[in-house]
């Protein structure tokens, strides 16, 4: 859920301009009927001065249907009467011209419409409602880079809105949990038992503070008037719905790689104990592969386990001797007595934490090139777990497709202008960037205990362990770092 802090003061305040004419116009728009509608667009599509024998032509009705529609218009002082003359006020009609694109079928509550909606506000009190530089160069870019630029940038900014009001607070979270993150207006109304006026002033507030849109969609002969996000944001939330990594149904038999959430660690303690007794002897020729294979109850029975076997006895060899706790002489494993003796008191958890953040340990992965398998990079693809911490085993290849985590300049997610639009940027990786996401999630998540792995269908499939989940959860980002 989203979670709301006075953390800063909310300087956006409606009474800088001449929010009460905005909110009574909104509030005349929303209880438009079609037939309304369509006279004022066809208003705002003349001439400034147009005959009203010929708009009741135009519009296939009598005079005396059209009369109400403009008296209203011109209580908004759009128009003004004069006879069979209809004058069409040059600023006002502007205003409408703005604001009717929320009618359209293909009206998208965009940045752009949103720079739209900051135009009515005096150009010197942006500055000062949104917290930017007055010497900015473009005030709106300096609001995306500050506020809007990326999707944690924005969590943050809505985790600081001081909007002080529990209901603008409940109606944020209507919109942003309800299916397809859109709620009808009259739901809301009824709900919180508003006025009219105090709706729409709410929502003008939220749409200056970037959270909510307002738009239509016809319905028969009348609008519905909607709640939503803005409309890149929309997008995006869309993007994470529809890469949720569905979990492998309960039918589909998934054969998990070792049965202890903390078997790397289990495994490595067990060849380290050997080597208490007798160093163990790793040179060629391979024959003690058999028994340490045995002792660790590794399959054995196809050329293929026996592959999978030697290969991972010696990724333990690799990783006992990485962080000190053995060393290679003359062709064997020897214990190396003071780290090892300390390891012995630690809980497992206290191991993997051990393996995590041992300075010297570091993802061992043939194949991928330094410059690719950084530091840096395998903390940030170990971030993209976030999105599965809820422990269901799900396949490699869907997880995948939902990374959002930044690992070069293509893996950015920000919010960019792409040509007269703006849109988040989704990442797009190499494949040996796919190459190092899958080998942090099976291979270094997994040795500490955080990710336990398996195949269903001849494919890779993983979960998050309960360690994992306590970990990403619970414990400070800089364990992270």
């Amino acid at each position: 859920m989203l979670e709301l802090s006075p953390a800063r003061k909310n300087k956006i305040n409606l009474t800088d301009y001449n929010g009460h004419q905005d909110i009574e116009n909104r509030i005349l728009m929303a209880d438009f009927s079609v037939f309304e509608h369509d006279i004022l667009e066809e208003i705002l599509f003349n001439p400034l001065k147009l005959s009203l024998k010929k708009l009741a032509r135009t519009m296939d009705c009598e005079e005396n249907a059209l009369i109400p529609v403009l008296e209203k218009l011109s209580k908004a002082r759009l128009l003004s009467i004069q006879g069979d003359t209809i004058l069409v006020d040059k600023e006002r009609r502007k205003y409408f011209e703005f604001q009717i694109a929320r009618f359209d079928p293909d009206f998208k509550p965009d940045m752009e419409f949103l720079q739209g909606i900051l135009r009515k506000v005096p150009i010197h009190l942006l500055p000062i409602w949104y917290a930017i530089p007055r010497t900015s160069n473009n005030i709106f870019e300096s609001i995306v880079e500050k506020h809007l630029l990326t999707p944690h940038i924005f969590h943050r900014y809505l985790a600081e809105l001081n909007l002080g009001d529990p209901v603008l607070c409940g109606i944020i979270q209507e919109v942003f949990m309800a299916p397809d993150c859109k709620v009808a207006s009259s739901d809301l109304i009824a709900k919180y038992n508003l006025s009219r006026f105090d709706f729409e002033e709410m929502l003008l507030f939220l749409e200056f503070n970037f959270v909510c849109c307002l738009t239509f969609e016809r319905t028969e002969d009348h609008w519905v008037e909607w709640v939503t996000p803005f409309y890149e944001w929309h997008e995006y939330l869309r993007f994470l719905k529809a890469t949720e990594s569905p979990p492998i149904p309960s039918g589909k038999p998934t054969l998990r790689y070792r049965e202890s959430d903390f078997a790397f660690i289990e495994d490595a303690t067990t060849l380290l104990l050997m080597t208490k007794q007798n160093p163990i002897p790793i040179a060629e020729p391979y024959d003690w592969i058999q028994p340490l294979a045995k002792a660790l109850s590794l399959p054995m029975r196809t050329a293929e386990e026996q592959m999978g076997s030697k290969d991972y006895i010696h990724s333990l060899i690799a990783k006992l001797c990485l962080v000190e706790l053995a060393k290679q002489i003359d062709g064997h494993l020897h214990e190396q007595l003071d780290s090892a003796h300390a390891w012995y008191d630690m809980t497992l958890e206290n191991r993997a934490l051990y393996l995590y953040r041992h300075p010297l340990n570091h993802l061992s992965h043939t194949v991928l090139p330094a410059h690719i398998a950084t530091e840096r990079s395998v903390r940030e693809a170990e971030k993209s777990i976030k999105r599965v911490l809820h422990g269901q085993w799900i396949f490699f290849e869907d997880f995948l497709s939902g990374v959002l985590v930044p690992l070069s300049e293509n893996s950015v997610l920000a919010l960019k202008r792409c040509g007269k639009h703006w849109k988040y940027t989704l990442p797009i990786y190499n494949e040996e960037e796919k190459m190092l996401i899958k080998a942090v999630v099976l291979e270094w998540l997994f040795e500490t205990g955080m990710v336990a792995k398996g195949v269903c269908e001849g494919k890779d499939c993983f979960a998050v362990t309960p360690w994992g989940r306590f970990f990403f959860e619970e414990w400070p980002s800089s364990w992270h770092e």
